[in-house]
């Protein structure tokens, strides 16, 4: 009779928690879904890369579950596989934020040459909006599609200082706020447009040299940063795999996941310590 209403109980309780457990299952799954649209909309396409939605989420999936299935194996331990699976999870946004950056750097470095050619199209006698179409269509990508979407917003109606700042907006940087600057003020105050696009492609150019000297000086103390953050994980790894009894307890037990946690907090800070000491503004 108790074994029975105990049975009863949990059976009530168990359909009691399903809505909310659906209900919290929903959310998680609008949210990954919110959180992938956002990926895909928000930084692969301003990187110019595009993906079918579907294609996407299925291959991820995939990715997730190899990854997290090859690392247990390796390691023998469940919470790395988890770990790795989560890693893969959040790959994209890192392989998107890359792309962004590289864009990013590509536009900078064809934006001297470009300022160069616009100034010599404005002493010509062509007006800055034809100029910038001309510019448009006698660069290489990935700055020509830049140029192409300001053309672009100027023709539906937005004045060309909004169109230069909301390309600003998109790639960043000291550069493209001094373009979007200079030909505001030209454009309300008056001056000789062509003779400040000149020396701010001079300028730009300086600065683009000081930074690859700097790039070239540190390249030597990014690289021993990068070796050392991985070093402590391809131990781990080759401990577990060698020794698979002894790193059991660091997986099983409240001092191993204490040493762990101190592990990636460690690893997280000297990281962080290593990009900021290598890292400098010009």
């Amino acid at each position: 009779m108790y074994g029975l209403a105990i049975a009863l109980c949990a059976a009530l309780a168990v359909g009691m928690l399903i809505p909310a457990v659906s209900l919290a299952l929903h959310s998680w799954a609008r949210s990954l879904h919110h959180s992938r649209e956002r990926t895909l909309d928000a930084q692969f396409s301003d990187a110019f890369v595009f993906f079918d939605p579907r294609r996407y989420a299925i291959a991820l999936a995939l990715l997730v579950v190899f990854s997290a299935g090859l690392i247990t194996v390796l390691s023998g331990s469940g919470l790395l596989g988890c770990t790795a699976g989560v890693i893969t999870l959040c790959l994209p946004a890192i392989v998107a934020r890359k792309l962004q950056q590289r864009r990013r750097l590509r536009v900078l470095a064809q934006l001297p040459d470009a300022l160069d050619l616009l100034a010599a199209t404005l002493k010509s006698g062509l007006g800055l909006a034809p100029g910038l179409v001309h510019l448009a269509e006698h660069q290489p990508p990935p700055l020509a599609q830049e140029l192409l979407l300001v053309v672009r917003r100027q023709r539906l109606g937005r004045s060309l200082d909004e169109a230069l700042a909301v390309m600003h907006g998109r790639i960043g940087g000291s550069e493209l706020a001094l373009l979007s600057t200079a030909v505001a003020v030209a454009r309300v105050v008056g001056g000789n447009l062509s003779e400040v696009l000149g020396r701010l492609a001079q300028t730009l150019r300086d600065k683009q040299g000081i930074e690859r000297k700097i790039a070239a000086l540190t390249s030597q103390a990014r690289l021993q940063a990068r070796i050392a953050g991985l070093l402590p994980l391809a131990l781990l790894l080759v401990m577990c795999r060698l020794e698979p009894r002894a790193m059991h307890l660091m997986f099983s037990t409240a001092p191993g996941w204490a040493a762990l946690l101190v592990l990636a907090v460690l690893e997280i800070a000297g990281a962080l310590w290593l990009r900021r000491q290598a890292h400098i503004d010009v």
